[in-house]
C-alpha cells in the first residue's frame, strides 16, 4: 500500500475489485471436483454478494452485517481444514490472476486464516 490512508481494500479496487476476485475464485471453486458439491444447492449470486461483503469487511473495507455467524452457517456441512485450504488456495489464485502484488496476497490470505477454525468447527491448537 503506497498511501498511509489507504485500506487494504482500497488497493484491492474497493467493491468491484473485490467482487472480481470472489468472481473469479467461484469460478475455479465450481471447477474443483471436491468442493463443487458444497455449493450444489446454493443461490450462487447470493452466496457471491454475501462473500463479497464478508472479505470487504476482512479487508478494512465497509463491515459486513448479514447478521449470520460463520459457524452457525457452516455447522454440520462437513467442512474440513482441507476444505478451507483449497478455498483459500483458490483465493490465492484468484488474487494472482487479478494482479495483486504478493505482499497484499500475503496479507489476504493471513486475514482469512483467521476464520478458519468457524469454518470447520475445528479449534486452531492441538490438546
Amino acid at each position: 500500500m503506497t498511501d498511509h490512508s489507504e485500506t487494504l481494500y482500497d488497493v484491492l479496487g474497493g467493491h468491484d475489485g473485490v467482487a472480481a476476485v470472489v468472481d473469479e475464485m467461484y469460478r475455479r471453486i465450481l471447477a474443483d471436483e471436491e468442493l463443487a458439491p458444497f455449493f450444489v444447492e446454493t443461490d450462487l449470486e447470493h452466496l457471491k454478494r454475501m462473500q463479497t461483503a464478508f472479505i470487504a469487511a476482512v479487508v478494512d473495507g465497509p463491515p459486513q452485517h448479514s447478521g449470520a455467524e460463520l459457524n452457525e452457517i457452516h455447522r454440520n456441512r462437513g467442512i474440513e481444514r482441507r476444505h478451507f485450504s483449497k478455498f483459500c488456495g483458490h483465493m490465492l489464485d484468484a488474487l494472482n490472476h487479478r494482479g495483486v502484488a504478493p505482499n497484499l496476497v500475503d496479507q489476504v490470505l493471513s486475514r482469512l486464516a483467521m476464520f478458519s477454525d468457524k469454518v470447520t468447527g475445528s479449534a486452531n491448537v492441538d490438546g
